[in-house]
């Protein structure tokens, strides 16, 4: 495991996973992780190894140890629909109480799905369909 990050791969990596992106895991080199593919979490930071920090869902605090794991980033669509499915799991309001979602995305930081909101026909096609076009 001699797997050294040049300036170059780590600038590019750090440009790549910044602090508060969204990222799921594809795979683990590590036997004693509780974490699995296709958990969830936020970056945090990256080191000058190249390992990116991570603060899983789960409430894990693992790193992605560059050459050894691999992550992929969340697309936005990705990101809102999951902050959809988080909402929705409270089991405080159905969705399409336009007011109280917002108020529970807001408690829990999903700004991104705050935003969506107020664009009522493509929030409400989401509900409807599952379909969030014209987000990147």
């Amino acid at each position: 495991m001699n797997n050294f990050i040049s300036k170059a791969s780590l600038e590019a990596r750090r440009a790549r996973y910044k602090k508060g992106a969204s990222v799921e895991l594809v795979s683990m080199n590590d036997p004693y992780t509780k974490l699995k593919p296709g958990d969830t979490g936020t970056v945090d930071f990256v080191d000058d190894t190249g390992t990116v920090f991570i603060i899983w869902d789960s409430g894990s605090h693992l790193g992605v140890v560059f050459g050894e794991d691999e992550i992929r980033l969340l697309s936005k669509a990705e990101v809102i629909k999951e902050q959809c499915r988080k909402v929705a799991a409270t089991g405080r309001t159905n969705m399409f109480d336009t007011k109280a979602v917002l108020e529970i995305a807001l408690e829990m930081g999903f700004s991104e799905l705050a935003d969506l909101i107020a664009d009522t026909k493509r929030y409400s096609t989401l509900i409807l369909t599952g379909k969030l076009d014209g987000v990147e």
